[in-house]
Order: structure tokens, then sequence, then C-alpha cells
């Protein structure tokens, strides 16, 4: 009995320490991948762009650099506004995904008082 009780606790160990995380990274870069996909209507990548703002991390905040780029206002403004959150957030923006962005969108973020930090 003791020896089942082991191998059930391992096996739910091993699914919350493996198992999980792998699931985890293949829905955000599938959702990632909607963010950019052209062919998904504008006011649904909006959303996704809104939504993904809680993960703060590193591609999601490249993600949304090139989502803030999109030929669709509504998809570019929701980029901008969550990558505003995230630096303000953070206190910090790297230099590198600073100069993806337009002269105005530079300024927009200058102006959180964030400190620009160089990636190397």
């Amino acid at each position: 009995m003791p020896l089942q009780y082991l191998i059930m606790v391992g096996a739910q160990f091993a699914y919350v320490i493996w198992v999980l995380p792998c699931e985890d990274s293949r829905d955000t870069a599938n959702v990632l991948r909607l963010l950019a996909d052209p062919a998904v209507p504008a006011e649904q990548r909006a959303r996704i762009a809104q939504a993904v703002a809680e993960l703060r991390t590193r591609p999601v905040v490249v993600a949304l650099v090139a989502a803030g780029q999109d030929e669709e206002p509504e998809v570019a403004e929701a980029a901008l506004t969550s990558l505003c959150a995230i630096w303000q957030h953070d206190g910090v923006v790297g230099e590198d995904l600073l100069l993806k962005l337009t002269g105005q969108d530079q300024d927009r973020a200058r102006a959180l008082g964030v400190k620009v930090r160089s990636p190397w």
C-alpha cells in the first residue's frame, strides 16, 4: 500500500513539474501565432493582445512589439497599450524593443518614466 501511494504521488508530481509547463508553453505559442496571423479577425487579435499582457514574458513582449506595427489600428493600439502596461509595471524597457517601434510610439513609452536598458 505505501508503495502504491508513493507511485501515485510521484506520478502527480511529475505531471505538475513536467507536463503542465510544456502544455502551457505550447498554448502560449499558439496564442502568439494567432496574434501575428492577419487571417484572424482584428477584434479577436486585439483581445488577444490585451489578454497576453498578464504574462509579461520576453516572447509575449516581442510579439506585442510586432503587433504594435500591425496595419489594423485596433490591434496596434491594443498591443501598444499592453506594452505600456507591462513596461510601467516592470519599470524598464529593452532598448532593442523600443527601437522597433515608431517614433511616436517610442515617445509614448518614454513618457511612462521607465528606464531604457541596453539588452547587451
